[in-house]
């Protein structure tokens, strides 16, 4: 071989060789500041993302809603813990009716290179799968305290039923699903409000936003009440008479507070009008004045007998 060409693949050798050597040595001084790093231990929680199940399957017991992950990490990587957000997706494509035990793979879990799990809690999730019902429900506003003293409440919903699925045992007993309390305390006007229904857990609803809107009727309480006894008054006569009976009963249908108020102030006015008769017997009605927005029901006597002297 040419000695000059020898000499020339010595010197590259020799370049290799250097850079080899200088490539291992800082690969080992990298691997004794890891390993010199102290290592820490610690806990953090990762949210189960439930995967798709087969058709015509519902989930009647919800997954825990995450596992516990003890893992162990170089501490120069501890600051960053509080920036990752892994999730896992717990696979359900092959679960069965029944009781499924269905266990928490480490591959699943994705994390930074350097940080190794010490330990999962808990190792395994027990689900439980019913055969899937579909079912439509009329919806119920559910009230929370009382409306002002004299009024009742009623409300209708848009839309005024829902369509539902999930685990034939728990949607097959529900004869009607119920609104999240709507509050009503003290209240005497009526108004609209959108409202959530008040769902478990594990039913669903089938092409629709869950958003109920329903329209509050606060109404004052309509009742009957007798006034007994009401003395019953002649009028517009200078000659001296007498009514008889002298008093009657009256029975009135209206809103329970104006009613309550005319009975406490003593309102009723029951009258004769004598203008223009003369001394005689005459066979009158009375005339009964009501307050607006009530209903005379009955009287009892409707005739009576006036005698003018």
């Amino acid at each position: 071989m040419n000695k000059g060409l020898e000499d020339h693949i010595k010197i590259i050798f020799n370049k290799v060789y250097k850079w080899v050597i200088l490539c291992f040595f800082l690969v080992g001084c990298f691997f004794l500041l890891w390993y010199d790093s102290p290592f820490h231990e610690t806990d953090i929680f990762i949210p189960i993302d439930s995967g798709k199940i087969p058709d015509g399957l519902s989930i009647t017991d919800s997954p825990l809603k995450g596992i516990e992950v003890r893992i162990s990490c170089p501490e120069s990587l501890v600051e960053t813990l509080s920036k990752i957000k892994p999730r896992y997706l717990l696979d359900l494509s092959d679960i069965k009716e029944g009781i499924n035990n269905i266990p928490i793979r480490k591959d699943g879990i994705k994390l930074p290179g350097g940080i190794s799990i010490i330990n999962i809690t808990p190792s395994f999730l027990i689900v439980k799968v019913e055969k899937e019902l579909k079912k439509e429900l009329p919806v119920i506003v559910s009230f929370s305290g009382k409306p002002a003293p004299g009024f009742f409440i009623y409300a209708v919903t848009r839309p005024p039923s829902v369509m539902l699925k999930g685990p034939e045992n728990i949607l097959g007993p529900i004869e009607k699903i119920f609104t999240k309390p709507v509050d009503v305390n003290g209240l005497s006007e009526s108004f609209k409000k959108e409202i959530a229904l008040d769902l478990p857990e594990c039913l669903d609803i089938i092409s629709f936003s869950g958003i109920i809107l329903t329209e509050v009727f606060i109404e004052e309480q309509i009742v009957s009440r007798e006034f007994k006894n009401i003395p019953v008054k002649g009028k517009n006569s200078t000659y001296t008479f007498s009514i008889t009976p002298p008093a009657i009963d009256i029975e009135i249908k209206g809103p329970v507070n104006l009613l309550e108020k005319f009975y406490q102030e003593n309102g009723l006015e029951v009258c004769i009008d004598l203008k223009g008769l003369k001394p005689g017997i005459y066979v009158r009605h009375a005339s009964i004045i009501l307050p607006v927005e009530t209903i005379l029901v009955g009287v009892n006597p409707e005739i009576f007998t006036v005698k003018i002297k």
